[in-house]
């Protein structure tokens, strides 16, 4: 197995790393290029979840809706709601 010297090495590694930054940085001039001349760049995809979770606290009337992800999602979500609500108002857990 034939190993490279530390100096060969990390050369190697430098040369490479100025190479990324310079193609990020064109890159990045030609999107800015782009711009500046009129286009407009298309929105990010935005997720849509069909359903929503809702949370509302008797004592004040909060409500308080979140997207339904994932069923882990929402256990995750009321747990951190009933641990809040516990520690706020000193309710007891049943």
């Amino acid at each position: 197995m034939s190993r490279l010297h530390p100096d060969v090495f990390f050369a190697r590694r430098a040369r490479l790393r100025r190479k990324m930054a310079n193609m990020r940085a064109s890159k990045e001039r030609r999107r800015l290029e782009r711009i500046a001349a009129g286009w407009t760049p298309e929105p990010k995809f935005q997720r849509h979840y069909p359903f929503e979770v809702g949370v509302r606290v008797k004592a004040t009337g909060e409500t308080e809706w979140h997207d339904l992800v994932s069923v882990r999602h929402a256990a995750k979500a009321l747990g951190l709601v009933l641990k809040y609500y516990n520690r706020k108002w000193g309710a007891a857990t049943p």
